[in-house]
């Protein structure tokens, strides 16, 4: 039984009505614009232009699952774990960037969905970095290999002697060549991808 004790009568005025019609109005609209959001509310797929995972399929060299590289030199790294205040959209991605020696600058973020080709996407008991910071350097550490490769090969110079440099670039050490990772990209995109064991990583003192 239900008694007087328990209900509250609020009366709302005119004006409070059309404000909370606004405010409803206002969120509708939002979750319309914003592509994540109107995913998850089944409003249709994100809007042309917006980068999602399968951004990655049309860069010109993708060796992995969680990268991407754009003819133009911009690199897309995918956060296959959710955002909750952790800081894990920015910790995991710049794993993945400082192995590739890439310009953070030039790096855009995706949010992964949910696939179960990314691994484990169980965000809680802050283990994101710890779980997958080897599986980042070493996307990172291959593409990286891969780009420096693709350079040796189109100068005709031994593998040795080019190096990735952090300003996204890689280096013929013994002249002033450069070729860009975008340059580079389609070219890498030939190359094999190294087995593991093949795959030098940077050494902790290289970190930036």
């Amino acid at each position: 039984m239900i008694t007087e004790d328990k209900i509250t009568i609020e009366n709302v005025g005119r004006r409070n009505f059309l404000q909370g019609m606004l405010s409803a109005s206002a969120f509708v609209l939002f979750v319309a614009k914003s592509p994540l959001l109107a995913k998850a509310a089944g409003t249709g797929a994100p809007s042309v232009g917006v980068l999602t995972s399968s951004s990655l399929d049309a860069t010109a060299f993708h060796p992995g699952v969680f990268l991407g590289i754009e003819a133009d030199g911009t690199v897309l790294i995918v956060a296959h774990r959710t955002e909750m205040g952790n800081g894990v959209r920015t910790s995991l991605p710049r794993i993945l960037a400082d192995e590739l020696d890439a310009d953070w600058n030039r790096v855009k973020v995706i949010q992964g969905d949910g696939d179960e080709k990314y691994g484990s996407q169980d965000t809680d008991g802050s283990h994101s970095v710890r779980e997958f910071f080897d599986t980042l350097r070493e996307a990172g550490a291959t593409a990286r290999l891969m780009l420096v490769r693709a350079a040796a090969q189109k100068w005709g110079i031994p593998e040795a002697q080019c190096v990735a440099d952090p300003v996204h670039m890689v280096t013929d050490k013994n002249s002033s060549r450069q070729f860009g990772y975008g340059e580079l990209a389609a070219f890498a995109a030939l190359q094999p991808v190294p087995k593991k064991e093949d795959v030098p990583l940077k050494s902790p003192k290289d970190w930036r």
